[in-house]
């Protein structure tokens, strides 16, 4: 019997330089919670749990006082060798979400296969967008076209960008440079960051189908269900990356209010909690989408499970929120015709991250440790 004999609680924190903001935040820094569990045979795994973004405390907290007591001397020798349980808070639901990510990541590599595999994946290729196009301080749309043209050349067929923030006609400015300098070919996403209302999103959807905008993530606050539901008639929905009640995505998905189901692996279960929703999207024929932006141990999690994933349509591959990319394995940094290549490589593949100055001029932090 394989069991845990350690677990580490990491901070991850990473100064930004402030120029960059989206419809409801600036980004002068990125902090996240993450998780290390040791086996007694000498494997280990990894996870990341969903937080605010500058304040990572109370996922912390409930990690060092709740998670990682619990986790010591369980059994990982089968998928549900551990237990989740019911997520009474969204701190809570984070953190237990980087616990069976960890868990995931710890019984692939003590079977020596790869995660991907490990959760029922075949051929280990996951299709994948790039995340970015921010706002950016004295940038002009020339300079978000360079952006995203950058991302086409290096691999990427699919790029999403951000809108809602300066109004209909400059934000269309803003998608028609995009869409001059990524193509026809090249699909293009938008994220709203639920800017939009009730009544102007019918014009902001006819002026984005005019530029070749294929879906429209968070159009309106999330708990608006009919009114993405009429937005969805139209131009299909992503959502909602914030969510960590199965109840509440299953409204969604019994509504038609999305054509892509959105989840985040740090917020709704972990590698389980997706199967479970992506297997609720995929009985309705609703493709879905899981979401990221923090470090690269939720990243490549994000990239093996949409390898998996039969109903995974696209993942996100964020571009601007690239944080410890250095230590993901080389296979998951490799853009090529839009899908990235996992490889065999055991677990997820990513480096256990060593506290101290990282190579991207961030910290890690111990937090807490903990010794069966």
């Amino acid at each position: 019997m394989t069991r845990i004999a350690r677990v580490d609680v990491l901070r991850f924190h990473r100064t930004l330089d402030g120029r960059a903001w989206n419809p409801s935040f600036r980004w002068r820094e990125r902090q996240a919670p993450l998780l290390a569990v040791h086996l007694d045979n000498g494997a280990w795994g990894l996870g990341e749990a969903w937080s605010a973004p500058a304040d990572p405390a109370p996922v912390l907290a409930e990690l060092a006082n709740d998670v990682a007591p619990r986790l010591l001397g369980m059994r990982i020798d089968a998928p549900g060798g551990w237990r989740c349980p019911p997520a009474s808070s969204a701190q809570v639901a984070a953190a237990w979400s980087a616990a069976d990510m960890a868990c995931w990541d710890a019984h692939a590599r003590t079977r020596g296969i790869p995660l991907w595999r490990a959760l029922g994946g075949t051929d280990g290729v996951a299709a994948v967008y790039a995340s970015g196009g921010l706002y950016r301080d004295g940038a002009h749309p020339a300079d978000l076209a360079a952006e995203m043209r950058g991302y086409v050349a290096a691999g990427h067929t699919a790029v999403k960008m951000k809108i809602g923030a300066l109004g209909l006609e400059p934000d269309c400015a803003r998608v028609a440079a995009v869409r001059a300098a990524v193509g026809p070919g090249t699909r293009l996403w938008a994220d709203a960051v639920n800017q939009l209302t009730r009544d102007d999103a019918p014009a902001w959807c006819e002026r984005l189908r005019t530029y070749g905008v294929q879906a429209l993530q968070a159009p309106l606050p999330f708990d608006d269900v009919a009114g993405m539901a009429d937005i969805n008639r139209s131009m299909p929905v992503i959502a909602t990356e914030a969510e960590y009640l199965e109840q509440r995505f299953a409204a969604l998905l019994e509504a038609r209010a999305v054509g892509y189901l959105q989840f985040c692996l740090g917020l709704c279960g972990g590698f389980s909690g997706a199967q479970r929703l992506d297997a609720q999207a995929a009985a309705l024929g609703v493709p879905s989408t899981p979401q990221t932006y923090a470090t690269a141990v939720m990243q490549t999690a994000t990239l093996h499970f949409a390898a998996a994933s039969r109903n995974v349509a696209i993942a996100e591959y964020h571009e601007f929120h690239d944080h410890l990319r250095h230590l993901a394995p080389p296979a998951a940094r490799r853009i090529a015709a839009g899908r990235v290549a996992l490889g065999d490589a055991p677990g997820m593949g990513i480096a256990v991250p060593a506290p101290g100055r990282q190579a991207d001029r961030s910290t890690i932090e111990p937090f807490a440790t903990l010794l069966r």
